[in-house]
């Protein structure tokens, strides 16, 4: 017998103002189901608003980490290390499967934000070679 398993990750984002970035995580696989909704200021890279929800867990004491993810407001997504901030606040005191979706979703940002000023480029300039763009903003913005 041959035994499988497989995790699905999607991060999707939305503008919601010039300003602010919201990022909808989803992490699925055959024993959790979770879900996590962050609002980020694009300028800074800070988290402003988190909320989760687990569709499926393993024991009682996983719902317990749903209050933890408040411990991401006010972390900047641009500042070093973030990403093992997350892991020590979220991962550890309450549930490593919701500190991995909030690391891709921040992860996302600066791919995000890409893809509007992008897009919003072409808009503007349909003959615009998007190559020479993408190399200015990466070399401007990274």
């Amino acid at each position: 017998m041959m035994i499988g398993f497989q995790r699905t990750q999607v991060i999707g984002a939305e503008f919601i103002s010039d300003e602010i970035i919201r990022f909808n995580g989803i992490q699925e696989d055959h024993i959790y189901g979770m879900e996590i909704s962050m609002e980020v200021r694009i300028a800074d890279g800070e988290i402003l608003k988190i909320t989760g929800n687990m569709k499926r867990y393993t024991n009682y004491v996983c719902p317990r980490a749903i209050p933890i993810l408040q411990t991401a407001v006010g972390i900047s997504l641009r500042m070093e290390g973030w990403d093992k901030q997350v892991m020590r606040e979220i991962g550890r005191k309450g549930c490593e499967h919701f500190a991995e979706i909030v690391i891709e979703c921040g992860r996302c940002l600066n791919p995000a934000v890409m893809s509007k000023d992008l897009a919003q480029a072409v808009k503007e300039n349909p003959g615009l070679d998007q190559g020479q763009f993408l190399d200015r903003w990466i070399s401007t913005n990274a």
